[in-house]
């Protein structure tokens, strides 16, 4: 567990250090470059590696093209590149490690806090997800970049960030109902052109990379009732800042823009915590589809200790965050259901 604790207890100090300092552009390279070698070179880490193993296998000796027509081909054109390599998974891993922390680093540069926001990814979002759902956690790292954009207003280069998160996974095609109440323009008339814009786009991403999958996902998470043990708390980790935002939606020192947008996810955050309350036996479906929604976690901890909320001092709620992140980490490390299968972790470059 060592390894683990080591990878939070760095950003952390440095958020005690200087909680609100920006990140210079040495420091995320080098927050970048180790998060991509702790990820990307684990060794029989996650408790899906054995399960992305076919992915390679079956790629060797055929064409890109083969390769391309069964579905997330951003990942499979990743296998394929590798399959003939001596690096084989450790290369996929590698390259999906760059892409996830190069989004992760980007992210968190942008917020009001980039360590504090950094700290509460560690113990999920990027030991549990990018270690363990490679195809999802690449998604998610290109995704978070897109969210920038559209925190600007920018429709263009979320769009293609969406693209490229389908090819990884094509469940990240949730994320633009997600954020359909953040399309903003000048007047109505643009307002509704980029909607227009948007529906088209989604229509083409969803023939593209998602129509062919709909009886296999229908079959798979919802006809045979999939559970997902934690999922309860993974849900319930969205739920909380969703509803500190919804309550005290100024606190929070957003633009209009960006509200409408972590507005949107928060109030997706809401209704994936009522699904699993209606539909508890689907709550494999909604874990999934909650992984969308954790970059809300990062941007509401980053702007939690300057929103001053209960009458606390900013100190009192970065030492509550960076105690919140702690115990998430220690729970999961010490009482998940499927945790021994990042345990021990094992690098190759120690191997």
């Amino acid at each position: 567990m060592i390894p683990y604790w080591i990878l939070l207890f760095i950003p952390l100090w440095a958020c005690i250090r200087s909680p609100s300092s920006p990140w210079l552009v040495w420091e995320s390279w080098i927050i970048g470059t180790f998060l991509t070698l702790f990820i990307g070179l684990r060794h029989e880490v996650g408790g899906d590696w054995f399960n992305y193993l076919p992915y390679l296998t079956r790629a060797e000796g055929l064409s890109l093209s083969n390769v391309m027509v069964w579905g997330d081909p951003g990942y499979n054109a990743l296998n394929w590149l590798f399959a003939s390599q001596s690096w084989g998974i450790y290369g996929v891993n590698l390259v999906s490690a760059v892409i996830f922390s190069i989004g992760l680093v980007i992210f968190c540069r942008y917020q009001p806090r980039p360590w504090l926001a950094l700290c509460l990814s560690i113990p999920y979002l990027v030991i549990v997800v990018a270690m363990g759902y490679s195809r999802q956690g690449v998604a998610i790292g290109l995704i978070m970049p897109g969210l920038i954009a559209l925190e600007r207003g920018r429709l263009l280069p979320f769009l293609l960030s969406m693209a490229a998160a389908a090819s990884f996974h094509s469940t990240a095609l949730v994320m633009l109902g997600f954020v359909l109440p953040a399309i903003s323009g000048r007047s109505v008339l643009m307002r509704v052109l980029r909607l227009l814009i948007l529906l088209i786009v989604s229509a083409i991403l969803y023939y593209v990379f998602l129509a062919a999958r709909v009886d296999g996902f229908i079959g798979g998470y919802i006809e045979s009732e999939y559970q997902s043990e934690g999922a309860t708390i993974r849900v319930a980790m969205n739920l909380l800042p969703a509803l500190l935002l919804i309550s005290w939606p100024r606190r929070f020192g957003f633009t209009f823009q960006q509200l409408r947008l972590w507005r949107a996810m928060a109030f997706t955050a809401v209704a994936c915590a009522l699904m699993l309350v209606l539909l508890p036996s689907n709550s494999t479906a909604v874990d999934r589809i909650a992984l969308y929604v954790i970059p809300l976690q990062l941007v509401i901890a980053s702007r939690l200790p300057d929103s001053r909320l209960f009458g606390t001092t900013p100190s009192q709620l970065v030492l509550f965050t960076l105690s919140f992140s702690i115990a998430v980490e220690f729970v999961w490390l010490n009482f998940a259901v499927h945790s021994s299968g990042w345990l021990p972790y094992v690098n190759v470059l120690f191997l």
